[in-house]
């Protein structure tokens, strides 16, 4: 590939004649890439704070927090410190090393930066997860040349511009290309030869392919099913009658097989801003730690991830069709009475379709409380609180009215008011940051969690969003 002017971006290039092995593929073969930042929270404040690189580094908060590690460096790996672990536990096993709480402002930064360095090799780009990404190379060989090439040049680029360790996998479809990825950890590239998908499947742990989980992999283990390979000996009916839907796609996976396309989620806009696609759901949950005893907190946080999720909702211009409420309890039972129960234990969940589409805060907020208190008491500590928009659609907008009559005119205006305060909050959130305004439903979050620009620091995956 030819280098243009050295302004800091590699800019790709066409190339004549590509004489690689991929010009030899039959037309039309999937190359998939899958990208993944390794220890991407630890890999984030590296790239803030470079000083701390090749250190033992944990983020999740301080030793003396009573929270678990959210992620470590691989460089604090070596003394046994994983993801999920105490925090104090970390720090008796590697005394020496350095504890954060993670940036959520500059991760989500590197990440849209990231991606634009992808959009440069393909339109075609997926953002998986906070962490992971799809690129469709299907069809770029003789503008790019081999797959494989591409991959490794992409890792290239983005740890010369943006910072971030990738780690790559190549295969014909999503979920290969995941699987290879994991083999080439950290920071390689690794590729499934098309047509050698069942040969590289065969031999690895049923608990590796996606879709198998602690239920379906302790159900697969009764019937000696231990390999991704055992795994395509049960008949395609079998498996539909004893995992439904779940066991078709595994049926299929175990074969090499996967259709899913990799969806375009964002586009690089003029002025390279970075443009994303309007989401099918929007999911939001928080781990309480300490785990929470008192059931206004538990309100508080939902009212909280209700505000996050309604502003995510207006902001692509949606509205919602349905909610779902989600609380995990502290299981306590003895684990014969857990395996007995299934691996539900203290995980309850309810889904309720509106009335009327809505985006209003309000509205969504009286149908969360209400599934929240719907939802079965447990004389337990709770653990996670969660809550998804789903069947989203397009808003047509709202009609105002001109009177306040009583009966549904009155209900009406009283949703207009709570539509024009949701514009005004959204202005505001906007130019000051989300934090700088909140309702009076998730203030009392304030007396156990820190309250940024940003919002709350909150125990969640995906941290504040």
């Amino acid at each position: 590939m030819s280098r243009g002017p050295d302004d800091g971006r590699q800019r790709p290039q066409i190339r004549a004649a590509p004489s690689g092995r991929d010009v030899r593929l039959p037309p039309g073969t999937r190359r998939v890439l899958h990208l993944d930042v390794d220890a991407f929270l630890a890999s984030v404040e590296e790239v803030l704070h470079p000083e701390l690189r090749g250190k033992p580094l944990v983020i999740g908060g301080l030793p003396s927090e009573r929270n678990l590690v959210m992620t470590s460096s691989y460089a604090a790996r070596e003394f046994g410190i994983r993801p999920g672990m105490r925090l104090a536990e970390a720090a008796r096993l590697c005394p020496h090393a350095v504890f954060r709480r993670g940036d959520a402002q500059a991760a989500n930064r590197l990440r849209e930066e990231t991606a634009k360095v992808l959009l440069r090799h393909s339109p075609t780009v997926e953002i998986s997860s906070i962490d992971d990404f799809f690129v469709d190379l299907t069809g770029s060989t003789r503008l790019f040349g081999d797959a494989f090439e591409t991959g490794a040049r992409i890792r290239e680029e983005v740890r010369r511009e943006v910072g971030l360790p990738l780690t790559v996998g190549l295969a014909t479809n999503k979920t290969l290309a995941r699987l290879a990825g994991k083999l080439a950890k950290p920071a390689g590239v690794a590729e499934v030869l098309p047509g050698h998908e069942r040969a590289f499947l065969s031999r690895l742990p049923v608990t590796e392919l996606c879709g198998v989980g602690h239920t379906t992999s302790a159900l697969l283990e009764r019937f000696a099913i231990r390999t991704i390979g055992d795994l395509t000996l049960p008949s395609r009916e079998v498996l539909f009658a004893t995992f439904g839907r779940l066991g078709l796609v595994l049926h299929e996976r175990a074969r090499g097989r996967d259709e899913e396309p990799v969806e375009a989620t964002c586009a690089e806009a003029e002025g390279g801003s970075l443009v994303h696609r309007p989401p099918r759901s929007i999911r939001r949950d928080s781990t309480f730690e300490p785990e929470a005893a008192r059931r206004e907190a538990v309100e508080a946080m939902l009212c909280y991830l209700v505000e996050r999720a309604s502003y995510k909702l207006r902001s692509h211009g949606l509205i919602c069709c349905s909610v779902e409420v989600r609380v995990t309890y502290v299981d306590t039972r003895a684990p014969s009475l857990r395996r007995a129960e299934g691996s539900g234990g203290g995980r309850l969940k309810r889904r309720a379709a509106l009335e009327e589409p809505t985006d209003s805060t309000d509205a969504l907020w009286q149908h969360s409380k209400a599934l929240l208190l719907s939802l079965p008491r447990r004389r337990a500590l709770t653990k996670r609180v969660g809550l998804s928009l789903l069947n989203l659609k397009p808003s047509g907008g709202w009609q105002g009215h001109l009177f306040d009559e009583g009966g549904e005119a009155q209900r009406t205006s009283h949703a207009d008011r709570h539509r024009r305060l949701d514009a005004a909050l959204d202005s505001l959130r906007a130019r000051h940051g989300f934090g700088r305004i909140l309702r009076g439903g998730s203030a009392p979050l304030g007396e156990d969690h820190d309250l940024g620009e940003d919002g709350f620091g909150l125990r969640t995956p995906s941290l504040n969003q």
